[in-house]
């Protein structure tokens, strides 16, 4: 029969045993609680899940587990989310929720816990809004399945209201930017790639599973958008390896297909023909970006010093920059060492088996082999296109999405047909593109400005 017994605890005052009895009759502990009748109960219900030879998890568990326990355990393995949203919720929960709760049993955290750690622990850890929001929703979550697996009874982070996160301005360019963008980029595959991102609004995770068969050439070009993909790290790999997972859907879940320019459609038709692109293969693959350039053959740096040639101990004279200075007497200038990369180039250039006066591939660092455009190496030519071009460093290749949308509500293009074509996931969403219209509209500064002008009666 279940009982229980009190035990003083110098930190945590008078806590409560609860016992039940096993199949041999023996006492055993269903755990340590802060009440006598939360003790009581899950010392029943342990004994009764014993007793009727209940499968799933018994109760005294669900009771005595820890934040960190059910998370690592049930809630990440269980839920429902693409690996790249599971690797964030893995950081959140690993720098900002076990080092502060993780301990804490998830059948016990209150509300007000919750809520000192939202708005006051993380602030004072220096977290922003924006991460406080995002702790919260992977909390709400976690404590919902908890509840919903009867590991404690309600959500109270569902109670729980933070600050709306500020909304900063949509950064878009015009059409003269634009077009000085453009003519920076360093060649034609860059272009089309910039060219079809502003004219479908694609994602960039969509835009790097491009494929020839994605489109519906013809009359009227259609386009398809079905995919898309993100690099995790090992743990959150399906296979088990870092590397990228391609989603049979677009980001939002909803395939898009619509039609595409007949400017456009010649530009891809062109791309595809130029670089001889299966019809299954990646119209924008890494190695297409991250190219090797040829080497020169220069070993002599100008505007560096020569310094006297080497002679070896059998009277042998090397001058610097030389195979011989570089390996024979080992140096390390900087004319030797310009040798021994030019050196290495052109060995791994022969091994390729490919001319050294033109653009070869770059090998793939991706150890899965895969040769999806990886956001750091189109971010490089991006920011020198639009350093060139005059744009801020905050102008991203996420705001080539922006800036296209911005220009159809300019147009005055249907909002709901806007946002289907862009994957929103509702038409609030896409409305915030009108206020950049009501940023730029003039007519309300000059209105204001008629309040100085002068009357005729005073210009009298």
């Amino acid at each position: 029969m279940a009982y229980t017994q009190a035990r003083k605890s110098k930190t945590k005052g008078t806590r409560y045993i609860g016992y039940y009895l096993d199949a041999d009759g023996k006492p055993k502990v269903a755990g340590t609680f802060a009440s006598d009748d939360e003790a009581l109960r899950v010392a029943r219900e342990q004994e009764d899940h014993v007793r009727d030879r209940r499968t799933g998890t018994p109760p005294a568990e669900k009771a005595t587990i820890t934040i960190e326990e059910f998370a690592k355990s049930r809630f990440l393995p269980r839920i429902e989310i693409t690996p790249k949203a599971k690797q964030t919720y893995k950081s959140h929960l690993k720098n900002h929720v076990y080092p502060y709760l993780g301990r804490e049993r998830i059948a016990e955290i209150s509300r007000e816990q919750l809520y000192t750690h939202l708005a006051t622990t993380l602030p004072e850890a220096g977290a922003t809004l924006v991460t406080r929001r995002a702790v919260r929703t992977v909390l709400s979550s976690m404590l919902q399945m908890a509840w919903d697996e009867q590991y404690r009874h309600g959500n109270p982070v569902m109670t729980i209201k933070l600050k709306k996160v500020p909304a900063k301005p949509v950064l878009v360019s015009t059409h003269a930017q634009w077009n000085r963008l453009e003519g920076a980029l360093p060649f034609r595959a860059a272009l089309a790639y910039a060219r079809l991102n502003v004219t479908t609004w694609a994602r960039q995770c969509e835009m790097r599973t491009f494929r020839p068969c994605d489109f519906e050439f013809g009359p009227t070009t259609m386009i398809n958008i079905t995919r898309s993909a993100s690099y995790v790290t090992a743990d959150n790999h399906p296979e088990g390896h870092a590397g990228w997972v391609v989603q049979p859907n677009a980001k939002n879940g909803d395939w898009r297909r619509f039609a595409i320019s007949a400017q456009m459609t010649a530009m891809i038709r062109q791309h595809i023909e130029e670089n001889q692109i299966g019809n299954e293969d990646l119209l924008f693959p890494q190695w297409m970006f991250a190219f090797r350039r040829p080497s020169t053959g220069a070993t002599v740096l100008k505007g560096e010093e020569m310094p006297p040639p080497l002679t070896s101990a059998s009277g042998k004279i090397y001058e610097h920059g030389t195979m011989g200075a570089r390996f024979t007497m080992n140096c390390h200038c900087d004319h030797c060492k310009a040798y021994a990369a030019w050196y290495a180039r052109e060995r791994r250039a022969s091994a390729r088996k490919a001319s050294p006066q033109q653009r070869v591939r770059a090998d793939v660092w991706r150890r899965d082999g895969s040769e999806f455009l990886s956001d750091d190496v189109w971010s490089r030519i991006w920011r020198a296109a639009c350093g060139t071009a005059g744009l801020p460093q905050e102008f991203t290749p996420y705001n080539a999405r922006h800036t296209g949308i911005s220009w159809a509500v300019e147009k005055g293009v249907d909002l709901g047909r806007i946002r289907q074509r862009a994957g929103h996931g509702s038409l609030e969403v896409t409305s915030r593109y009108q206020t950049i219209l009501d940023e730029k509209d003039i007519r309300l500064a000059e209105s204001l400005e008629d309040i100085f002008q002068p009357s005729s009666d005073t210009a009298g």
